[in-house]
């Protein structure tokens, strides 16, 4: 027998789809001069991503460049994690005579460093030429 209404469907939450970290953050590792090496970051830095970040940063600070510049200007989303794998890659540098300095700007990155109230321990820029002029 039909009532003439239509029969209720179920409503099912669309599935969220997890994006691979590669496809999340864009990390390029360069050296401008003999003095720098650039480590350019893009994207989200968080736990996530957060090893695919340590890996390309950690990895850079092999070279033998007196500053690792890393370039957080693009940075869409910052979180504990990557603060965690910058505080890794200042202690690996301390113990030589090279020094780590971060290109900020966007609000996430400059408001973590805030909170973190460890902004002052770390040679912070939004240029990305002052940073790399600095080191010349």
């Amino acid at each position: 027998m039909s009532t003439g209404f239509a029969t209720p469907t179920l409503f099912r939450t669309p599935a969220r789809k997890i994006h691979h970290p590669a496809e999340r953050l864009q990390i390029s590792v360069t050296a401008p001069s003999d003095l720098v090496t650039l480590c350019s970051v893009a994207g989200e830095v968080d736990q996530y991503t957060a090893e695919v970040f340590r890996g390309r940063l950690i990895g850079s600070l092999s070279t033998a460049a007196a500053v690792v510049v890393v370039d957080l200007s693009k940075v869409t989303f910052f979180g504990v994690s990557g603060f965690q794998v910058l505080i890794e890659a200042r202690s690996q540098l301390s113990h030589t005579d090279r020094h780590l300095r971060l290109v900020t700007g966007p609000r996430c990155v400059d408001r973590l460093l805030e909170v973190a109230a460890d902004v002052g321990s770390f040679e912070t820029t939004t240029s990305l030429a002052a940073a790399v002029l600095a080191a010349a």
